[in-house]
């Protein structure tokens, strides 16, 4: 891939300056699968419908007008002071982790911690985009993640650091900077456009794109699935498995699935689809395409 955050002076080191083609790595159906949550808060507005329903042919439309009339207000501020409550709490819980993270970490920097920035920089190149801060805290959780409502960072845990060499932290990374880069939001394509709907729901195909985004940071596949194994098992038992064969096999796949609902109702795909969609996408043309 041609920019210029790839390029490097005679001494080797990174050239900042700004990226000079964009690229969509995104998987598609995120905007389907969104609207597939939306299916029990659906049910449930159809089942009061039903009841309301119900009410007026047994009781007739002046029973049950006059009552949402003299409801209706109390209901109403019911539900506005609900969802104003709701949304400063979470904006107020989010600003409150965000500035306690902040407090409790350092920041890479060509100063200080400068082979994660250079880590950082080098993946936001390859990437198309401009990296933002990344933290890194004391933790020894094997993990590493983006939050901010008004300003993106990346925070990346000590454990995650200790776990990984320079390119399994660089699939990382890139992993959290699709995050950054696809921001919040989901496209739900209506007839003759399309709409970005905030994301109020995890979505698993995000964490598919952003996988994808991880890989093009890294350009390693065995080194991208070996990260992901130690999200799962933990750097010594991930060290015994056999990378190569780790679900390369559509029907091991398939096989291997347990729980639907359990997969349907979770934050993250399973380790076993992320490795074998990370499999199809190395192979193709696309992935090519993105990493000229």
């Amino acid at each position: 891939m041609s920019t210029e955050g790839d390029q490097r002076d005679t001494e080797g080191k990174r050239i900042r300056g700004p990226e000079t083609r964009r690229l969509d790595f995104r998987v598609s159906g995120e905007g389907s699968e969104y609207l597939k949550k939306l299916v029990i808060p659906i049910v449930i507005i159809i089942l009061l419908l039903a009841i309301m329903a119900y009410v007026f042919v047994t009781y007739g439309s002046a029973f049950i007008i006059t009552r949402i009339i003299a409801s209706s207000f109390f209901i109403a501020g019911m539900m506005v002071g609900a969802v104003v409550i709701f949304a400063l709490l979470r904006l107020y819980m989010r600003l409150r982790f965000y500035y306690h993270v902040i407090s409790y970490s350092v920041k890479a920097s060509e100063r200080n911690l400068q082979d994660i920035y250079e880590i950082a920089d080098t993946a936001a190149g390859r990437l198309g985009i401009k990296a933002p801060g990344v933290y890194v805290v004391q933790n020894p959780e094997i993990n590493a993640y983006a939050i901010g409502t008004f300003k993106k960072i990346i925070v990346i845990n000590t454990g995650l650091i200790d776990a990984t060499d320079t390119e399994e932290l660089t699939f990382i990374i890139g992993h959290e900077l699709s995050h950054v880069k696809y921001g919040g939001s989901v496209p739900v394509k209506v007839p003759g456009f399309t709409i970005p709907v905030p994301m109020l729901f995890s979505s698993q195909r995000r964490e598919y794109t952003c996988d994808r985004g991880g890989l093009i940071a890294c350009r390693d596949l065995n080194k991208s699935i070996l990260v992901l194994a130690k999200l799962a098992l933990g750097k010594n038992l991930a060290s015994k498995i056999n990378i190569e064969q780790l679900y390369n096999n559509k029907k091991e796949v398939e096989d291997d699935r347990i729980s639907r609902l359990s997969e349907a109702l979770a934050s993250h795909p399973p380790i076993r689809d992320r490795v074998f969609r990370l499999r199809e996408f190395y192979n193709s043309p696309l992935y090519i395409e993105l990493i000229r």
